[in-house]
């Protein structure tokens, strides 16, 4: 039957040979291994690797001697406490020490590796996320700072530190924002001045429209300008076309195109207003030539229905409002005067009529 006591040994051999085993196989060991490393990481890992070497080696020479044990358990104690095995540093030590050795080695390593995987698996993909943001961006400066801080995760991943990687992000995301917000100014304004184009084209059709209705109402009313309601649309248009010109450039100044587009608006606005102060009065001049004539049939039914529409001055005051309100073009203040007269008449009838 077996020592518990060197029983004991055994499992703490085969558990130092699976950790160093499982610690080989890891891809990142691999790596590190390829000489692409450098500066602080690349003499972090040369330490590790020197451990891991020096425990190989324990673990192979302590190997031989749990055999001996075991072929000879009478000296099991003696070959126990006085073996020597490469110990710390690869210098022979009793196999207590050396195996406690190799298992800090071990543990060194592992923290090493783990450092790799994270900057590798970890920082890497971050930055270079980063790189792409900035790229997209246009932004040179942070995609070169990206690309240098790339390198160095790849080549000596301990210098870089997690504010590195932080303040690269931050940079990119900053750039992307900007694009961004460039990106919607640049759209709103080119919608914008879709419908600066559209408000131009109504404008145009509005003067058009008000040189039209100008032009019948000073037919029909006396006193009514006629002509250009705005004289200076070609004017209004052309600048229009240059702030259109200026915002095609490239990296143009969206900000002073909106501006100007802003002015030119303002401008259009004015324009409008002017066709209604033009309008204004025309229209309501044929209001008033209607209200009138309206008033007159009015006047003339309630004649007809007191049986004065025959009397000499009554008669003579409808034809003179009805003369008045039907030429054309008509003087409102004298219709409106010849209404007042022949409401007037109305109201006080000849004494005989009563």
């Amino acid at each position: 039957m077996t020592d518990p006591h060197v029983q004991a040994w055994r499992s703490a051999h085969t558990a130092l040979g699976s950790r160093l085993v499982d610690l080989e196989s890891q891809p990142d060991v691999a790596l590190a291994r390829t000489g692409v490393l450098t500066g602080a990481t690349a003499a972090a890992w040369a330490d590790a690797d020197a451990g891991l070497a020096h425990a190989w080696e324990t673990y192979r020479v302590l190997a031989e001697v749990l055999d001996d044990v075991e072929a000879d358990p009478t000296r099991a104690a003696a070959l126990l406490t006085t073996s020597k095995v490469p110990g710390p540093g690869g210098a022979p030590a009793d196999p207590s020490t050396a195996l406690a050795a190799a298992s800090a080695a071990v543990d060194a390593a592992l923290e090493v590796a783990g450092r790799l995987a994270t900057a590798w698996g970890s920082l890497a993909p971050r930055v270079g996320a980063a790189r792409t943001a900035a790229s997209t961006s246009g932004d040179g400066p942070t995609e070169r700072t990206a690309a240098a801080l790339a390198e160095l995760v790849a080549t000596d991943p301990f210098a870089v530190t997690e504010a590195d990687v932080t303040a690269v992000e931050q940079a990119a995301a900053a750039s992307g924002s900007k694009r961004a917000a460039q990106q919607a100014a640049g759209a709103r304004l080119d919608v914008d001045l879709a419908a600066a184009r559209d408000a131009f084209a109504a404008l145009i059709a509005d003067v058009d429209g008000a040189a039209d209705e100008l032009a019948h109402a000073a037919t029909r009313v006396v006193g009514i300008r006629t002509g250009a309601p705005v004289p200076d649309l070609d004017a209004l248009g052309a600048w229009l076309d240059r702030i259109a010109d200026g915002a095609a450039v490239p990296h143009a100044d969206k900000a002073r195109v909106a501006a100007d587009l802003g002015a030119w608006r303002a401008a259009a606005d004015t324009r409008r207003a002017e066709i209604d102060a033009l309008l204004g009065p025309a229209r309501a001049g044929l209001r008033r030539r209607e209200e009138g004539q309206g008033l007159w049939t009015a006047l003339r039914a309630k004649a007809g229905a007191r049986k004065l529409d025959e009397h000499p001055a009554v008669a003579e005051a409808l034809t003179t409002a009805q003369d008045e309100l039907w030429q054309a073009p008509c003087d409102l203040d004298a219709a409106e005067a010849a209404l007042a007269r022949l409401s007037a008449v109305l109201m006080s009838p000849p004494q005989e009529d009563r």
